[in-house]
């Protein structure tokens, strides 16, 4: 018999054995007949032409190559099982790494609700969240930096692939003593005279404002910020006027702040989740790719964000 033919099941027999202290033991414990135990245990000698046991009638123990050999195969084993045991859990996806980039927009209303739920049903998956503008998303996607993406107006880009979330629409955040508090609706000529703080140049927020009001800068913006929670803050302080999608609203019963639809134009964003076309997603992307589309559904159903919706 050849070394090279010497199996699991011959290591796992002998060390069973040696750690029972006998045949019938081991046999109990590995679910075998004595016979195949002790075969198994032959056969690994055979293979590696010594005697692992001194064997008696009244005793069993190590031979001095055996003694010698056992600790080395113990630990052999138990990498094995260890590496087997992580390949199951990530198969399951009870343990593993997804990196999420997203406009933060997203990470301030969406991602909260869906890494709670995500947490619950795989708390061994650590997930990276990483808030950057549309461009950086894209550019991490090719570039195999993050698995998934979230961002608005996904483009052409035959390296990713999308699948549409949900759409949120703009409306006017103010504070609740605003003059512009008392009104149903807001149209954009009227939000800029208030004197907007908007998002900065290059976000995605603010391309969508871009795309929808042409004569956006007849009214210069009094100051610009690259995340929402920003522009919120801004506005508490009564700094000025801020145009955000749903997702970025502060919460109903906030005590200070509140919001009026936006008119003449109404302002729509969709947002896509992404991926790179080709690349292997792992289990535990695969579950968070599922329950991210299942938290933008949970959205929806709940009324908070859809198609011609408005949170609120």
């Amino acid at each position: 018999m050849l070394i090279d033919q010497i199996d699991l099941k011959q290591l796992r027999a002998f060390v069973r054995v040696v750690e029972t202290g006998s045949f019938s033991a081991a046999a109990r414990a590995l679910g075998m007949s004595q016979s195949a135990v002790s075969q198994a245990v032959r056969q690994l000698e055979d293979g590696l032409r010594v005697r692992l046991l001194d064997r008696t009638t009244r005793k069993l123990q190590l031979s001095k190559v055996g003694a010698d050999f056992m600790p080395g195969i113990q630990r052999l084993l138990a990498d094995l099982d260890r590496q087997l045991q992580d390949l199951r859990d990530l198969r399951e996806h009870r343990r593993g790494h997804v990196t999420v980039a997203c406009v933060p927009s997203v990470a301030l209303r969406l991602m909260p609700r869906v890494l709670a739920a995500f947490q619950r049903e795989h708390p061994m998956v650590a997930v990276t969240l990483k808030e950057i503008s549309r461009h950086q998303i894209f550019a991490a996607l090719r570039g195999g930096d993050v698995d998934l993406g979230i961002a608005n107006v996904p483009g052409d880009d035959p390296e990713l692939d999308a699948s549409r979330l949900l759409v949120d629409n703009f409306a006017l955040v103010m504070r609740r003593d605003h003059p512009l508090s008392a009104r149903d609706a807001v149209s954009w000529a009227e939000a800029s005279k208030a004197g907007l703080v908007v998002m900065a140049s290059g976000t995605g927020i603010r391309l969508e404002i871009e795309r929808g009001v042409a004569d956006l800068n007849q009214g210069t913006p009094i100051h610009e910020a690259e995340h929402p929670a920003t522009l919120l803050a801004l506005v508490e302080a009564g700094v000025g006027v801020a145009p955000l999608p749903s997702l970025a609203w502060p919460e109903p019963d906030h005590p200070v702040l509140t919001w009026r639809k936006l008119v003449e134009p109404v302002i729509e964003r969709e947002l896509y989740l992404l991926w790179r076309i080709g690349r292997d997603l792992s289990p535990a992307a695969r579950a968070l790719q599922r329950g991210i589309l299942a938290g933008a559904q949970a959205i929806r159903e709940r009324s908070l964000v859809g198609p011609r919706s408005v949170l609120g």
